[in-house]
């Protein structure tokens, strides 16, 4: 997911994310043992990988990895790192850290920039890339490969100039969350038109439809940004969301315009939102979606990304995925773009080539090491070989699906723009539903960014 300042990231990975009856009854004796035979069967596959990624040999040394993910979900990627230094001999000393681009910046100007770097945007990928600093993967990992483990959407977004630069690990979608068991609507409406006209029924029946929380302190506006991104993509397609993104549409644009008018009128309406504009900017992003689940319910459907399954379930162990908490896709404009999916999510790179960093990415970027992050309940992930059974979580297995199959994947300013972009898109978002009438101040002052580099 994209990890923003707060709590978020923390809660997703202690909350057991599965709240099902796989998870329930994890603490039985025959459940443990047959979760550890399987964790045993997905280590032995990572170190196999591993080996065959060095060339078979045990060739030692060292290599520097950062990424965004500290603290207890570092801990997880380093326990996907470990069979790959079982195998090899390689000591990978990865650190986590929420301002990376940052780090990473400050280490590529002194001269010293880290051997890999596992990001939470692809800003940064395309702008080291587009400087001659990065390795092309494609030739280290393999072309082959790489068109046989990912969708070629998904290469594409790393590619330079003919050259992929980065392979992608933990990846999100967006979906329409409700609760089965309260949800009154359609549970695959065709078209957006079809969901909207169902959210403006309840509003009349003073029924707030929409769920929808924006705080998330330096970072607060960004469940808001994802919003827009969807709309406008459902609504216009790839192609002139990548120009949005590139630089090439402006932000003051009608298509632009009409996004963020879209979602003001859902989020500025105190009929459509539960609690109003106020309390949709004090609510923590942590809360997006309490209202699916509380008893009565406060709201009907939420947009937001697939980590919202394991925010929202982790509130009380009783619900359950599937019965209290479900999805559909974000519904399309107009059948052209119902097979266009907004995605974000890590991207791995590489500045340094010598036989650790190569083993490293080629281990990195498959199947098996992607494996153990799935297993773990807390991410989906993009190597499309990882078998279906490694998904412990019924949510992410289903997101997964929808994700990887025929879909069109595409990024939006969030996922590819510089941080100075994204933080104006954030606050943006929380100014324009402070204020609905500055809407075009705002457009204008991103755009001023974005022209002056």
């Amino acid at each position: 997911m994209r990890t923003t300042p707060g709590a978020l990231p923390v809660l997703l990975l202690t909350s057991c994310l599965l709240t099902t009856a796989a998870c329930a009854n994890s603490t039985s004796t025959g459940s443990s043992s047959q979760t550890t035979g399987a964790s045993q069967k997905l280590a032995a596959a990572a170190r196999e990988e591993a080996l065959a990624a060095a060339d078979g040999k045990k060739i030692g040394g060292k290599v520097t990895m950062l990424g965004i993910n500290g603290g207890a979900e570092g801990k997880l990627i380093k326990d996907a790192l470990k069979p790959f230094t079982d195998a090899t001999g390689i000591q990978v000393d990865y650190t986590g850290n929420e301002d990376l681009a940052t780090v990473v910046q400050t280490r590529v100007q002194a001269g010293n920039p880290p051997d890999v770097v596992d990001a939470a945007d692809l800003g940064s990928l395309l702008r080291y890339a587009k400087q001659g600093k990065l390795v092309d993967l494609g030739s280290l990992i393999g072309t082959g490969t790489l068109k046989s483990s990912y969708p070629q959407s998904l290469l594409d977004a790393a590619t330079v100039n003919g050259k992929t630069y980065g392979v992608f690990t933990e990846i999100d979608n967006f979906m329409v969350w409700y609760n089965p068991k309260t949800y009154k609507g359609p549970k695959a409406p065709a078209t957006w038109a079809e969901l909207e006209k169902f959210t403006k029924q309840q509003a009349r029946a003073g029924k707030t439809p929409w769920c929808m929380a924006q705080n998330a302190g330096a970072g607060s506006g960004w469940p808001g940004a994802q919003w827009i991104e969807n709309w406008f993509l459902k609504h216009y397609g790839a192609a002139k969301l990548t120009d949005w993104a590139n630089g090439k549409l402006s932000w003051t644009s009608p298509e632009v315009t009409a996004a963020w008018k879209a979602f003001g009128a859902v989020a500025t309406d105190s009929k459509m939102v539960a609690g109003g504009p106020t309390t949709v900017l004090s609510t923590s992003v942590v809360n997006n979606g309490t209202g699916l689940v509380s008893s009565p319910p406060t709201c009907s459907v939420m947009l937001w990304g697939v980590y919202a399954g394991g925010v929202t379930l982790s509130q009380n162990a009783s619900l359950k995925a599937g019965e209290d908490l479900d999805f559909f896709p974000v519904p399309a404009g107009s059948p052209a773009h119902a097979d266009d999916e907004l995605f974000s999510g890590h991207v791995a790179y590489a500045f340094n080539d010598n036989p650790q960093t190569r083993a490293l990415l080629k281990y990195w970027a498959s199947a098996p090491a992607q494996s153990i992050l799935v297993a773990s309940g807390q991410w989906t992930e993009a190597n499309t070989k990882i078998p279906a059974s490694a998904y412990t979580n019924p949510l992410l297995k289903k997101a997964s699906q929808q994700l990887l199959n025929g879909k069109n994947l595409v990024t939006g300013p969030s996922m590819s723009s510089s941080p100075a972009i994204v933080t104006a898109f954030d606050k943006g978002v929380v100014g324009y539903i402070q204020k609905p009438g500055s809407l075009s101040d705002i457009l204008s002052g991103i755009q001023r960014i974005v022209s002056t580099g």
